[in-house]
C-alpha cells in the first residue's frame, strides 16, 4: 500500500497565520488521511501552545529559529534581522527536511505556505515539488493584489454583481497612497509576480464557495480552491447551544445576567492598537449610548506596532474614564471570543474586521459594526456592509478619526433601526457557512479534489 501524501506546511510566525494553518492541517488530515508536517519558528511554537494539537495522528512539527526564540522584538532593526533570519534559516530548514525524507518511507509530496514567505515556493521549485499558497484572507483581497501587480492597477476590472466598485478606502491598506510601510508592499508584489510565472498556480483560500462565488472565479489563470472557514470544528455542528463558559470567568456570569441580543461586544484583536483620541471617542460613544457592552482591552505585546508618537498602552489610555465605562459595561483583558459571540446576550460585534473575526461573525450569525484599521480589513468591511449585508461600516473624518457621534449612529443602526434586516442576513450566512464547513461539506470536497490532483501530478 502506498504511503499517504505528505504535505509540508510552513507558516509565518504570527497568531493570525498559525491558527488558520493549524485548522487547515487538521482538516486536510481528517478529510484525506494525508500526513502533515507543520513548520514554523521556535518563538511562535512555544507562545501559541501548538503542542496541544499533537494528539492528532499524522500531524508532526518541525521548528527553526528566527533569532528571537524568547521574544524581545522591539526595534526596526530587530524586525529587519528577524525577516532575514526567517528567510535564511527557513530555507535551510525546509531544504534539509525535504532532502532527509527524499528516500524514506514518506517523502514530501507538496509544500504549502502562507503569506509573507516568498522564499518557500522557491525551495519547492529547487526540489521539483508542487507548492500551493494558503491564502488566509478573502478571495477578493487576493484578486485585488493580483490585479494591482499583474494587470490594471486601478482595479476597474474587479467588479462583481451586488458589489459596487471599489474605492481607495476599500483597498488593502498596503495599496493606498497614505501607506508608508513599503516592506509588505514589496513582499506582496514579489508574491504576485511569482504566481504569475507559475503554470496553473494553486491558491487555497480561507473562504467558502457560496460566500465568494464570483471572486473565486475572477482570474481564469489561477486555480482558487475554497477550503474554509478555517475555524474550530465545533462551530459547524449547526447547534445553537452555547458551551458552558467557565464560571471562574466573571464576564460569563455578567453576560448571563443580560437580556437577549442586548450586549455590544467590542474587540480589535491582538495586533491593532487604537490611538488615545480614538479610544476616547469610542469610550464616550459607549458611555453615552448606555447599552451594556463587553470591551476587550489588552496591553498589546507587539509594542513595535504601537501608534506612532504614543507610548501609553490602551489600558493606560482609558484610565481617565474607566469608572464611567464600568458603570455601563464591562472591560476585560481576555475572553473566549467564539463563546462570547455564541452567547444569547450578544447582539452586535464592534470589530476591526480581521479575517478570522469576520468569519466568526458570519458563522455565528452576529451583525457587526465594521471598524477597519489596516491590511485586508478595509476590504473585509466593504464585503460585510455591501455584499453580505450583515453590518454597518464606520466613516472616518478628514483626520482619519471615527468620532463618537458616528460610532453611536452605527450602533443604533445595528442594534435598533436595521436590526431585523441585518439579523436575517446574518442567519442566512450562518446557515451557508455551517453547510460548507461541516464534515462532508463543500470545503471538504474541495480539499479532497485538491489532494487528488496533487497526487496525480506527482505520479506523472
Amino acid at each position: 500500500m502506498a504511503p499517504p501524501p505528505h504535505f509540508l506546511l510552513v507558516t509565518f510566525p504570527a497568531q493570525g497565520h498559525v491558527n488558520p494553518s493549524l485548522r487547515f492541517a487538521r482538516r486536510l488530515i481528517r478529510t484525506t488521511g494525508a500526513r502533515v508536517t507543520f513548520v514554523t519558528c521556535v518563538s511562535v511554537f512555544h507562545r501559541s501552545m501548538i503542542s496541544k494539537h499533537s494528539d492528532l495522528d499524522n500531524l508532526s512539527f518541525h521548528t527553526f529559529s528566527d533569532g528571537f526564540d524568547h521574544g524581545g522584538l522591539s526595534t526596526a532593526e530587530d524586525l529587519k534581522n528577524r525577516s532575514a533570519n526567517l528567510k535564511n534559516n527557513g530555507d535551510k530548514a525546509l531544504s534539509e527536511f525535504i532532502e532527509a525524507n527524499k528516500n524514506g518511507d514518506s517523502p514530501v509530496t507538496c509544500l504549502v505556505y502562507t503569506l509573507l514567505l516568498n522564499w518557500a515556493p522557491k525551495v519547492a521549485s529547487r526540489f521539483q515539488l508542487p507548492s500551493a499558497l494558503l491564502w488566509i484572507q478573502p478571495a477578493l483581497v487576493f484578486n485585488i493584489y493580483y490585479n494591482h501587480f499583474n494587470g490594471d492597477n486601478n482595479n476597474s476590472c474587479l467588479e462583481f454583481k451586488n458589489l459596487p466598485s471599489l474605492e481607495t478606502r476599500d483597498l488593502p491598506s498596503f495599496l493606498t497612497p497614505a501607506e508608508n510601510n513599503q516592506g509588505p508592499y514589496a513582499l506582496f508584489q514579489e508574491l504576485m509576480e511569482l504566481l504569475r510565472e507559475e503554470t496553473n498556480p494553486k491558491i487555497l483560500v480561507n473562504t467558502f464557495d457560496s460566500l465568494e462565488q464570483d471572486a473565486l472565479k475572477a482570474i481564469p489563470s489561477v486555480a482558487m480552491v475554497a477550503v474554509g472557514p478555517l475555524l474550530p470544528s465545533d462551530m459547524f455542528t449547526g447547534s445553537d447551544s452555547v458551551k458552558d463558559l467557565s464560571k471562574e470567568q466573571s464576564y460569563s456570569r455578567w453576560l448571563d445576567s443580560k437580556t437577549e441580543s442586548s450586549v455590544i461586544y467590542v474587540s480589535f484583536g491582538t495586533m491593532v492598537e487604537l490611538s488615545k483620541k480614538q479610544i476616547e471617542e469610542l469610550a464616550r460613544a459607549l458611555i453615552e449610548g448606555k447599552r451594556p457592552f463587553l470591551w476587550v482591552i489588552t496591553d498589546k505585546s507587539n509594542r513595535e506596532a504601537k501608534t506612532e508618537g504614543e507610548d501609553e498602552t490602551e489600558v493606560e489610555k482609558i484610565a481617565g474614564f474607566r469608572q464611567e465605562l464600568e458603570e455601563v459595561g464591562m472591560i476585560v483583558s481576555w475572553c473566549s471570543q467564539v463563546e462570547v459571540l455564541r452567547h444569547r446576550a450578544v447582539g452586535c460585534f464592534v470589530t476591526h474586521c480581521g479575517w478570522s473575526s469576520t468569519l466568526e461573525s458570519l458563522v455565528l450569525g452576529v451583525p457587526v459594526v465594521a471598524f477597519p484599521m489596516w491590511s485586508d480589513q478595509p476590504t473585509n468591511a466593504k464585503l460585510l456592509e455591501e455584499l453580505w449585508r450583515t453590518g454597518v461600516r464606520v466613516r472616518e473624518n478628514e483626520e482619519g478619526l471615527v468620532e463618537r457621534g458616528e460610532i453611536r449612529r452605527c450602533l443604533e443602526e445595528v442594534m435598533d433601526e436595521r436590526l431585523v434586516e441585518l439579523r436575517e442576513n446574518a442567519e442566512k450566512w450562518k446557515r451557508l457557512a455551517v453547510e460548507a464547513g461541516r464534515d462532508g461539506g463543500s470545503s471538504d470536497k474541495n480539499m479532497e479534489a485538491f489532494v487528488d490532483e496533487i497526487c496525480q501530478d506527482s505520479v506523472l
